[in-house]
């Protein structure tokens, strides 16, 4: 018998014990929330409830291996057989009833590379032979999925998340059709089907009864991420014996553009009626210092469920609050405190940088490199090793040497119609060119037909660039961001927003050089440092390891002992987007939170004080940390000092949310009225 008083606090005690019928326990940053969800299984168990009348779902297939590691340890008994991710559950129910839908019950599941090849074959089928720009395979797949996910007619979610395609949408519900009779044909499903059509068994009422009347207690994780979908397959579930508990928190919800649905857990009390509420506010990660900024910081959300987290830790370092001139500025400082953090003993793995998008990293990776640190990216690839950013250097590095083979190559193939022979062809004819010029002509004379298309694509790309060659390497990359390419990168990615942020990164990054030979020759050493780097090279502090580089969303459920978390400008994060959707404010907040949690010991928040696209403007803090009480940091941002920076003429930004009371007392304004007005709408 556990002794369960003995092993749990007396939150997750009452949890555990008293989890019968709907229950909704709300788990702070940090306060043990598998813990609680393996005890509470190894509670049923005990008191003699089946392994197989427990449904445990979870988000990834490693969480419920660990869970059910943690209950065979406790119980002594075997695995339960119903436990793992949606799909997985999904998948096995199919499996027996896919006959019912029209399907064979040796239906295969479609990677996302066969998805796209269906789904390709239904655009080619229904949209004919429109000449306008039409969206690709990947971001029509996104439009689809989101539709499904959030139980949505797909001309609503295209209106509202994609509507520079809205004028496409009869044709892109013809093409949803399409593919869902190809992917019949197949006997095949997509991710996507796994859910649907599981909700479509579930109508059924006898299949609804068999599996509802089986599991007798249904256990779901990190319940605030769910979507419409999988919150309807849950009540499915628990519809007999209305033993549901989920786990989650509102303040981590930060995934709704993947269709996350944060009413999910808003409105549980309302869905369920006689819910119990549990909360667990005991934080056994953070020090009190990192506890007290987050819940300074969440506080200003609206919320039906408070929290009072409360740190277990003894006392350690207030967070750090460090402004810097620039991004590259910055990035120096957060090299010199990681290299300090490397001389007094820290693990190379217990230090994180953590950053809104994955664009604001690059001048720190940069930097980085220089210093010989090595770095795990997480969230993505690497700044210069990701395609487009290769895109761009390629035109200009075909700019400065037209002979440039591996460059002309890359770009050529990327065309329409350009297949490898038609490639080597074209660069042999230009590597005996005696004159740029000649290059558009040259492709028009020696392509078929079939290749024009794409030559005129790359023409298009290239006549702005050759006629302004002269110009500094910023102003080419800019060039590059205003021509065509920028349309290539909206039709073909679902990410292209992302991906013209990293180019007017880069184009930052390149303003620094007067001439295109030492920007390349930069670019290019970033190639030589990222070799040394994956060559397991040892860190700067001399131990075998790499820091942790990542995006916060890639950071969650995570945590490290020294956090730095950048580029905390005004524009930046909260990003500007999320001011034009709603309720986008507050989840930007809770990404914040999400990043001030994930830090042990020790964290750093710092700034650039030019911002803008091109890093051609002041921008001052992020609203989110002048929202923060400055005797909880400490502070180093030259707002609080007698400096020519804190002049009413240079810091009087209503968006920044930063005002003073005059000139002699310049200070921050405590609570940014554009901000409240935004969340007011």
């Amino acid at each position: 018998m556990i002794d369960y008083s003995q092993k749990l606090n007396s939150e997750q005690l009452a949890a555990v014990l008293n989890g019968d019928g709907p229950c909704l326990v709300l788990a702070g940053a940090g306060s043990g929330k598998t813990r609680t969800i393996t005890y509470r299984v190894a509670r049923l168990l005990e008191t003699g409830v089946s392994p197989s009348e427990i449904l445990l779902v979870t988000f990834t297939n490693k969480a419920a291996a660990e869970m059910n590691r943690r209950v065979v340890e406790l119980t002594g008994g075997g695995r339960l057989p119903w436990s793992g991710t949606f799909h997985h559950i999904a998948y096995r129910i199919l499996k027996i009833y896919a006959p019912l839908l029209g399907f064979g019950n040796n239906f295969t599941v479609l990677d996302s590379d066969d998805s796209q090849v269906l789904l390709k074959a239904a655009i080619k089928e229904a949209r004919g032979r429109d000449e306008a720009k039409f969206p690709s395979p990947a971001v029509v797949g996104g439009m689809i999925s989101f539709a499904r996910s959030s139980l949505r007619p797909l001309p609503d979610v295209i209106a509202e998340k994609y509507p520079a395609w809205e004028r496409f949408s009869a044709k892109l519900s013809a093409i949803a059709e399409r593919y869902a009779q190809k992917k019949k044909e197949a006997n095949a499903f997509d991710f996507d089907d796994l859910l649907t059509n599981l909700l479509l068994l579930l109508g059924q009422p006898n299949i609804a009864h068999k599996y509802a009347t089986q599991f007798h207690y249904v256990l779901v994780d990190e319940y605030q991420d769910t979507n419409r979908l999988q919150a309807a397959i849950v009540k499915k579930f628990a519809a007999v014996h209305h033993n549901l508990l989920v786990v989650g928190d509102d303040a981590q919800s930060i995934y709704s553009f993947r269709a996350a649905e944060i009413e999910n857990i808003l409105e549980f009390e309302r869905e369920y009626p006689g819910t119990k509420i549990f909360k667990l506010e005991s934080n056994y990660r953070s020090t009190p210092e990192i506890v007290s900024v987050a819940s300074a910081s969440i506080a200003n959300n609206r919320s039906p469920y408070r929290k009072q987290l409360r740190a277990t830790l003894p006392s350690g370092a207030k967070p750090i609050l460090h402004p810097e001139v620039d991004q590259a500025a910055e990035a120096l400082y957060v090299v010199k405190e990681i290299k300090a953090a490397f001389a007094a003993g820290v693990a190379t793995n217990e230090i994180a940088v953590l950053f809104r998008a994955s664009h604001h990293s690059q001048r720190l990776e940069l930097e980085l490199s220089k210093a010989g640190i090595a770095y795990e990216y997480r969230g993505g690839v690497r700044f210069f090793d990701r395609a487009h950013i290769k895109d761009v250097l390629s035109f200009l590095r075909i700019l400065y040497n037209l002979k440039d083979a591996a460059a002309w190559l890359r770009l050529l193939l990327h065309q329409e119609g350009i297949g490898p022979a038609a490639a080597e062809k074209m660069i042999r004819a230009v590597q005996d060119l005696g004159n740029a010029t000649d290059v558009a002509n040259l492709g028009f004379q020696l392509l078929g037909q079939k290749a024009q298309v794409g030559w005129r694509n790359f023409v298009a790309v290239w006549e702005p660039l050759l006629q302004n060659k002269t110009a500094s390497p910023g102003e080419l990359v800019e060039l590059i961001l205003a021509s065509p390419y920028r349309e290539f990168l909206e039709t073909e990615f679902i990410d292209s927003r992302d991906r013209i942020e990293d180019i007017k990164q880069l184009a930052v990054f390149a303003a620094q050089y007067q001439a295109l030979e030492d920007f390349l020759n930069e670019a290019s050493l970033q190639e030589s440092f990222a070799l040394g780097r994956d060559a397991n090279q040892k860190s700067a502090g001399g131990a075998e390891g790499k820091i942790i580089l990542s995006t916060i969303h890639q950071a969650k459920g995570l945590e490290w002992s020294r956090v730095f978390i950048i580029n905390l400008s005004s524009g930046a994060f909260p990003n500007d987007r999320s001011l034009r959707e709603r309720k986008g404010l507050e989840e930007e907040r809770r990404l914040f939170y999400v990043a001030l949690t994930r830090a042990k010991d020790q964290l750093h928040l710092s700034y650039p004080l030019a911002g803008g696209a091109f890093g051609d403007m002041l921008a001052g803090p992020s609203p989110f940390v002048e929202e923060l009480s400055l005797d909880l940091l400490e502070d180093h941002s030259l707002l609080l000092t007698d400096s020519p920076f804190t002049s009413a003429s240079v810091f009087n930004d209503p968006v920044a949310g930063v005002t003073y009371v005059d000139e002699d007392q310049p200070r921050p304004f405590k609570k940014n009225s554009f901000l409240r007005e935004i969340e007011d709408l």
